[in-house]
């Protein structure tokens, strides 16, 4: 998994670093519907042509803390995202591909569950402009995902093999962001 991910990192940075910078629009984005899982999240979009963006997101929480003594979630996901523009990049309406890669680990009440998630899917969703540098998007999007899940008592000890796998619907991107967008 640690290899397919850096496989996946490289692929981006060679797509970002094989444009002229003048030609490229960027933007530094954040998902205010993560910030309430108390979750940090960023992500950088790239514009690759006139209809063509690619979104890079990181989301980590990395805190194992109990939460009202019954709930617990740490969690790491990497997302990129190809966009396509129906009016210019950045700007109104999109459509887009996304690919999800996620490591979890929740308790909840005496459960716990641990594992990893690969899904892809598609989205949409609508960047509002507020000003010459900011904007507000709202996505959504839906998909199927691998699930590999370990499920166990919270008193037992982790299973040696994943008692939960399958390919599931899942959502694969919910969000508010706000990005600032150099020019």
């Amino acid at each position: 998994m640690k290899n397919l991910l850096f496989r996946v990192i490289l692929v981006c940075g060679m797509l970002f670093c094989g444009h002229s910078a003048m030609a490229q629009r960027l933007a530094l984005k954040t998902n205010a519907l993560d910030w309430l899982t108390i979750t940090p999240n960023f992500s950088l979009e790239a514009r690759l042509n006139s209809r063509l963006t690619l979104d890079i997101g990181f989301a980590v929480n990395p805190v194992s803390k109990p939460i009202a003594d019954k709930y617990q979630l740490s969690h790491f996901r990497f997302q990129p995202e190809l966009r396509y523009w129906f009016n210019r990049p950045m700007a109104r309406h999109f459509m887009g591909f996304t690919p999800m890669f996620a490591d979890y680990s929740l308790q909840w009440n005496q459960r716990k569950y641990q594992g990893d998630l690969i899904a892809f899917g598609l989205t949409y969703g609508y960047a509002l402009v507020l000003n010459r540098h900011w904007n507000v998007e709202f996505t959504a999007g839906v998909g199927i995902g691998k699930i590999r899940c370990y499920k166990y008592a919270a008193t037992d000890n982790r299973p040696q093999e994943p008692n939960y796998n399958k390919w599931i619907p899942v959502p694969v991107k919910l969000g508010v962001s706000f990005s600032y967008v150099f020019k």
